[in-house]
Protein backbone atom coordinates (compact mmCIF):
# COMPACT_ATOMS: atom_id res chain seq x y z
CA UNK A 1 0.00 0.00 0.00
CA UNK A 2 1.46 3.41 -1.03
CA UNK A 3 -0.60 6.60 0.47
CA UNK A 4 0.42 10.43 0.84
CA UNK A 5 -1.04 12.73 3.78
CA UNK A 6 -0.99 16.09 2.42
CA UNK A 7 -1.70 19.03 4.54
CA UNK A 8 -3.21 21.91 2.06
CA UNK A 9 -5.98 24.27 1.67
CA UNK A 10 -6.21 23.34 -1.86
CA UNK A 11 -7.40 19.77 -2.39
CA UNK A 12 -7.47 20.03 -6.04
CA UNK A 13 -3.86 20.91 -6.12
CA UNK A 14 -3.00 18.56 -3.42
CA UNK A 15 -4.88 15.51 -5.64
CA UNK A 16 -2.86 16.43 -8.88
CA UNK A 17 0.74 16.65 -7.74
CA UNK A 18 -0.39 13.30 -5.47
CA UNK A 19 -1.17 11.90 -8.93
CA UNK A 20 2.05 12.52 -10.24
CA UNK A 21 3.70 10.84 -7.37
CA UNK A 22 2.33 7.90 -7.83
CA UNK A 23 2.34 7.40 -11.59
CA UNK A 24 6.08 7.86 -10.34
CA UNK A 25 5.98 4.99 -8.22
CA UNK A 26 4.17 3.25 -11.19
CA UNK A 27 7.29 3.79 -13.59
CA UNK A 28 9.76 2.93 -10.71
CA UNK A 29 7.80 -0.69 -10.43
CA UNK A 30 8.58 -0.60 -14.54
CA UNK A 31 11.81 -0.43 -13.64
CA UNK A 32 13.11 -2.04 -10.21
CA UNK A 33 10.40 -4.93 -10.18
CA UNK A 34 11.84 -8.70 -9.85
CA UNK A 35 8.25 -10.50 -10.14
CA UNK A 36 8.76 -8.53 -13.73
CA UNK A 37 10.16 -10.44 -15.92
CA UNK A 38 10.11 -7.20 -18.20
CA UNK A 39 11.25 -4.64 -15.96
CA UNK A 40 14.61 -3.39 -16.55
CA UNK A 41 15.81 -4.82 -13.40
CA UNK A 42 14.86 -8.33 -15.15
CA UNK A 43 16.38 -7.76 -18.23
CA UNK A 44 19.76 -6.52 -16.44
CA UNK A 45 19.67 -9.50 -14.29
CA UNK A 46 19.82 -11.95 -17.04
CA UNK A 47 22.70 -10.41 -18.54
CA UNK A 48 24.56 -12.35 -15.48
CA UNK A 49 27.91 -13.83 -16.54
CA UNK A 50 27.34 -12.48 -19.93
CA UNK A 51 30.32 -10.24 -19.73
CA UNK A 52 28.13 -7.75 -21.35
CA UNK A 53 28.25 -4.03 -19.83
CA UNK A 54 24.44 -2.86 -19.62
CA UNK A 55 23.59 0.97 -20.02
CA UNK A 56 20.69 1.95 -17.62
CA UNK A 57 18.14 4.19 -16.83
CA UNK A 58 19.45 6.87 -14.42
CA UNK A 59 16.42 5.62 -11.74
CA UNK A 60 18.02 2.12 -11.71
CA UNK A 61 21.94 3.58 -11.83
CA UNK A 62 20.83 5.69 -8.78
CA UNK A 63 19.39 2.84 -6.61
CA UNK A 64 22.15 0.40 -7.56
CA UNK A 65 24.83 2.90 -6.94
CA UNK A 66 23.21 3.67 -3.06
CA UNK A 67 22.97 -0.42 -2.89
CA UNK A 68 26.33 -1.30 -3.69
CA UNK A 69 27.42 1.55 -0.96
CA UNK A 70 25.15 -0.04 1.31
CA UNK A 71 26.61 -3.37 0.70
CA UNK A 72 30.31 -1.50 1.39
CA UNK A 73 29.07 0.26 4.28
CA UNK A 74 27.14 -3.47 6.50
CA UNK A 75 30.19 -5.30 5.43
CA UNK A 76 27.89 -7.22 3.08
CA UNK A 77 24.57 -7.97 5.02
CA UNK A 78 22.94 -5.77 2.79
CA UNK A 79 23.32 -7.10 -0.83
CA UNK A 80 21.05 -6.42 -3.91
CA UNK A 81 22.21 -9.64 -5.25
CA UNK A 82 20.56 -11.80 -3.07
CA UNK A 83 17.65 -12.45 -5.73
CA UNK A 84 18.04 -16.62 -6.49
CA UNK A 85 18.83 -16.80 -2.58
CA UNK A 86 15.43 -14.92 -2.01
CA UNK A 87 13.27 -16.66 -4.45
CA UNK A 88 14.58 -20.19 -3.29
CA UNK A 89 13.27 -18.89 0.18
CA UNK A 90 10.30 -17.89 -0.90
CA UNK A 91 9.55 -21.35 -2.61
CA UNK A 92 10.63 -23.38 0.90
CA UNK A 93 8.04 -20.95 3.23
CA UNK A 94 5.32 -21.81 0.48
CA UNK A 95 6.27 -25.20 0.58
CA UNK A 96 7.39 -25.16 4.57
CA UNK A 97 10.08 -27.28 3.54
CA UNK A 98 13.71 -26.28 3.72
CA UNK A 99 15.43 -26.19 0.33
CA UNK A 100 17.62 -28.80 -0.61
CA UNK A 101 21.64 -28.76 -0.38
CA UNK A 102 22.40 -28.45 -3.73
CA UNK A 103 19.82 -25.65 -4.77
CA UNK A 104 20.82 -23.73 -1.53
CA UNK A 105 24.74 -23.96 -2.77
CA UNK A 106 24.03 -22.75 -6.68
CA UNK A 107 22.09 -19.55 -5.52
CA UNK A 108 24.34 -19.06 -2.52
CA UNK A 109 26.92 -18.99 -5.17
CA UNK A 110 25.33 -16.17 -7.15
CA UNK A 111 25.52 -13.92 -4.40
CA UNK A 112 27.96 -11.12 -3.81
CA UNK A 113 27.51 -7.26 -4.65
CA UNK A 114 31.59 -7.20 -5.34
CA UNK A 115 30.76 -8.88 -8.65
CA UNK A 116 28.21 -6.06 -9.46
CA UNK A 117 30.73 -3.80 -11.43
CA UNK A 118 29.35 -0.32 -11.75
CA UNK A 119 30.71 2.16 -14.31
CA UNK A 120 30.62 5.90 -13.24
CA UNK A 121 31.69 7.66 -16.29
CA UNK A 122 29.95 5.25 -18.64
CA UNK A 123 26.87 4.30 -16.24
CA UNK A 124 26.97 0.95 -16.97
CA UNK A 125 26.38 -2.40 -15.31
CA UNK A 126 27.54 -5.56 -15.25
CA UNK A 127 27.25 -8.95 -13.48
CA UNK A 128 30.13 -11.05 -13.37
CA UNK A 129 28.62 -13.76 -11.52
CA UNK A 130 26.62 -16.49 -13.84
CA UNK A 131 22.77 -16.73 -12.29
CA UNK A 132 22.75 -13.69 -10.50
CA UNK A 133 19.30 -12.18 -9.87
CA UNK A 134 18.67 -8.82 -8.51
CA UNK A 135 16.25 -7.89 -5.63
CA UNK A 136 15.28 -4.51 -4.67
CA UNK A 137 13.15 -5.50 -1.58
CA UNK A 138 15.39 -3.72 0.95
CA UNK A 139 15.57 -0.32 -0.74
CA UNK A 140 12.98 0.04 -3.34
CA UNK A 141 10.20 1.11 -1.37
CA UNK A 142 11.74 3.65 0.70
CA UNK A 143 13.68 5.05 -2.64
CA UNK A 144 10.44 5.22 -4.04
CA UNK A 145 8.81 7.03 -0.65
CA UNK A 146 11.29 9.81 -0.99
CA UNK A 147 10.92 10.75 -4.66
CA UNK A 148 7.51 10.87 -4.02
CA UNK A 149 7.81 12.93 -1.14
CA UNK A 150 10.49 15.32 -3.46
CA UNK A 151 7.41 15.07 -5.94
CA UNK A 152 4.91 16.75 -3.50
CA UNK A 153 7.63 19.36 -2.09
CA UNK A 154 8.32 20.68 -5.54
CA UNK A 155 4.85 20.87 -5.93
CA UNK A 156 4.23 23.35 -3.17
CA UNK A 157 3.13 20.55 -0.81
CA UNK A 158 6.20 20.59 2.08
CA UNK A 159 3.85 19.58 4.50
CA UNK A 160 3.59 15.66 2.85
CA UNK A 161 3.81 12.34 3.96
CA UNK A 162 4.58 9.67 1.77
CA UNK A 163 4.24 6.17 2.91
CA UNK A 164 5.77 3.13 0.55
CA UNK A 165 4.24 -0.15 2.85
CA UNK A 166 5.45 1.45 5.90
CA UNK A 167 8.36 2.91 4.73
CA UNK A 168 8.06 6.75 5.27
CA UNK A 169 9.34 9.63 3.58
CA UNK A 170 8.07 12.75 6.20
CA UNK A 171 8.47 16.29 5.29
CA UNK A 172 7.41 19.50 7.54
CA UNK A 173 4.22 19.58 9.93
CA UNK A 174 1.82 22.44 9.74
CA UNK A 175 0.96 21.23 13.76
CA UNK A 176 4.80 20.02 15.56
CA UNK A 177 5.32 17.35 13.90
CA UNK A 178 3.77 14.23 12.59
CA UNK A 179 2.94 11.50 14.88
CA UNK A 180 3.65 8.45 14.36
CA UNK A 181 3.45 5.00 16.53
CA UNK A 182 5.23 1.51 16.04
CA UNK A 183 4.11 -1.51 16.84
CA UNK A 184 4.96 -4.29 19.20
CA UNK A 185 6.33 -7.50 17.60
CA UNK A 186 4.11 -9.68 17.02
CA UNK A 187 1.32 -7.84 18.77
CA UNK A 188 -0.94 -6.15 16.29
CA UNK A 189 -2.57 -2.69 16.59
CA UNK A 190 -0.25 -3.11 19.83
CA UNK A 191 1.38 0.11 20.03
CA UNK A 192 4.49 1.10 21.51
CA UNK A 193 3.29 3.43 24.93
CA UNK A 194 4.86 6.22 23.33
CA UNK A 195 4.52 8.29 20.09
CA UNK A 196 7.19 9.31 17.66
CA UNK A 197 7.00 13.17 17.09
CA UNK A 198 9.00 13.42 13.39
CA UNK A 199 9.69 16.22 10.81
CA UNK A 200 11.78 16.10 7.50
CA UNK A 201 13.04 12.62 8.25
CA UNK A 202 12.40 9.00 7.14
CA UNK A 203 11.58 6.14 9.01
CA UNK A 204 11.55 2.29 7.91
CA UNK A 205 10.84 -0.73 10.09
CA UNK A 206 12.00 -4.47 9.17
CA UNK A 207 10.68 -7.21 11.35
CA UNK A 208 9.24 -10.98 10.78
CA UNK A 209 5.95 -10.32 12.40
CA UNK A 210 3.88 -11.15 9.82
CA UNK A 211 5.76 -13.26 7.60
CA UNK A 212 7.23 -15.65 9.73
CA UNK A 213 7.17 -19.31 8.95
CA UNK A 214 7.90 -22.41 11.09
CA UNK A 215 9.60 -24.90 9.88
CA UNK A 216 10.69 -28.67 11.43
CA UNK A 217 9.74 -27.18 14.69
CA UNK A 218 11.58 -23.78 14.13
CA UNK A 219 10.86 -19.96 13.36
CA UNK A 220 12.29 -18.31 10.46
CA UNK A 221 12.37 -15.06 9.10
CA UNK A 222 10.86 -13.74 5.75
CA UNK A 223 14.52 -11.78 5.25
CA UNK A 224 17.21 -13.89 4.11
CA UNK A 225 20.66 -14.03 5.24
CA UNK A 226 23.21 -13.40 2.33
CA UNK A 227 25.38 -15.52 4.41
CA UNK A 228 23.37 -18.22 4.67
CA UNK A 229 20.33 -17.97 1.95
CA UNK A 230 17.88 -18.70 4.39
CA UNK A 231 15.79 -16.63 6.76
CA UNK A 232 17.30 -15.97 10.25
CA UNK A 233 15.82 -17.94 13.00
CA UNK A 234 15.88 -15.06 15.51
CA UNK A 235 12.64 -13.06 16.45
CA UNK A 236 13.47 -8.94 15.79
CA UNK A 237 12.24 -5.89 15.11
CA UNK A 238 14.28 -2.44 14.07
CA UNK A 239 13.36 0.82 13.55
CA UNK A 240 15.54 3.35 11.65
CA UNK A 241 14.96 7.18 11.90
CA UNK A 242 17.15 8.91 9.08
CA UNK A 243 17.27 11.75 6.83
CA UNK A 244 16.95 9.44 3.72
CA UNK A 245 14.02 6.69 3.24
CA UNK A 246 16.23 5.12 1.00
CA UNK A 247 18.62 5.01 3.51
CA UNK A 248 16.42 4.25 6.35
CA UNK A 249 15.11 1.08 4.41
CA UNK A 250 18.59 -0.40 3.40
CA UNK A 251 19.67 0.37 7.12
CA UNK A 252 16.35 -1.56 9.01
CA UNK A 253 17.15 -4.74 7.09
CA UNK A 254 21.06 -4.82 7.54
CA UNK A 255 20.34 -3.99 11.37
CA UNK A 256 17.91 -6.82 11.33
CA UNK A 257 20.38 -9.22 10.16
CA UNK A 258 23.57 -7.82 12.26
CA UNK A 259 24.13 -8.56 16.08
CA UNK A 260 22.69 -5.86 17.98
CA UNK A 261 26.38 -3.87 18.84
CA UNK A 262 27.17 -3.89 15.03
CA UNK A 263 23.92 -2.73 14.38
CA UNK A 264 24.00 0.22 16.67
CA UNK A 265 27.41 1.06 15.38
CA UNK A 266 26.11 1.10 11.47
CA UNK A 267 23.31 3.56 12.78
CA UNK A 268 26.04 5.68 14.80
CA UNK A 269 27.73 5.79 11.26
CA UNK A 270 25.18 6.40 9.05
CA UNK A 271 23.83 9.31 11.30
CA UNK A 272 20.95 7.52 11.80
CA UNK A 273 18.88 6.78 15.17
CA UNK A 274 17.53 3.19 15.98
CA UNK A 275 15.27 1.14 18.26
CA UNK A 276 15.82 -2.86 18.30
CA UNK A 277 13.39 -5.16 19.84
CA UNK A 278 14.40 -8.62 20.33
CA UNK A 279 11.90 -11.39 21.49
CA UNK A 280 13.31 -13.42 23.86
CA UNK A 281 12.26 -16.44 25.84
CA UNK A 282 11.41 -14.47 28.66
CA UNK A 283 9.97 -11.51 26.84
CA UNK A 284 10.73 -8.23 24.14
CA UNK A 285 14.45 -6.87 25.17
CA UNK A 286 14.73 -3.48 23.75
CA UNK A 287 18.02 -1.28 22.86
CA UNK A 288 17.72 2.30 21.47
CA UNK A 289 20.29 4.94 20.71
CA UNK A 290 19.99 7.97 22.51
CA UNK A 291 18.57 9.67 19.82
CA UNK A 292 15.71 7.76 19.06
CA UNK A 293 14.67 8.00 23.38
CA UNK A 294 14.91 11.81 22.93
CA UNK A 295 11.86 11.81 19.83
CA UNK A 296 9.59 9.73 21.68
CA UNK A 297 6.73 11.10 23.11
CA UNK A 298 4.41 10.41 25.81
CA UNK A 299 0.36 9.92 24.28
Amino acid sequence: MFTIQVWSSDSLKAAAAARQAFAMVDSLNEIFSDYNPDSELSKLSRTAGSNTSVNVSPALWDILTLSKEAWQKSGGWFDVTIGQSALLWRQSRKEKKLPSPEPLKKARMTVGADFMILNKDQQTVQLKKPGTKLDLGGIGKGYAAQRMLEIMQKSGFEESLCDAAGNMAIGKSPSGGWKIGVEWPGQRNQLLENWLVLNETAISTSGDVYQSVTIEGKTYSHIVSPKTGLGVTYQRQVTILSKDAAQADWLSTACYLLPVEKALQLAKSEEAEILIIDKQKLGFKTVSSEGFKKLLKEE
